[in-house]
């Protein structure tokens, strides 16, 4: 909510009662507001695993090459890396066991 909002909805609190369905009301559209933005961030996020998952898997096999084809320019990245990610995703118990490196101590 914008400071705006916030005043406007304490507004109606010191109106007391006759406003119990006002207030429900702009609740009710602030929680559509926040799902929605949770949706937002949940993409991003997921997009964020999918590219991490691939450096982990580069950076684990020591090479970029692992997710490359050859094409008339060169390389490209594999048309079914998408769905090697989804198959990974799929297999493993722990998002973090599939998009964290385990970083080794130099001790």
């Amino acid at each position: 909510m914008t400071i705006k909002e916030i005043r406007h909805f304490i507004d109606l609190c010191m109106q007391g009662d006759v406003t119990l369905n006002a207030r429900y009301d702009l609740l009710d559209q602030e929680e559509a507001s926040v799902v929605k933005q949770i949706d937002v961030l949940q993409k991003q996020l997921d997009f964020l695993h999918y590219k991490m998952w691939y450096f982990k898997t580069a950076i684990d096999a020591g090479t970029e090459d692992i997710h490359m084809v050859p094409s008339i320019d060169g390389k490209r990245v594999t048309p079914k890396i998408h769905e090697q990610y989804q198959e990974a995703l799929k297999n493993c118990h722990d998002i973090n066991e599939l998009i964290r490196i385990q970083k080794q101590s130099n001790k």
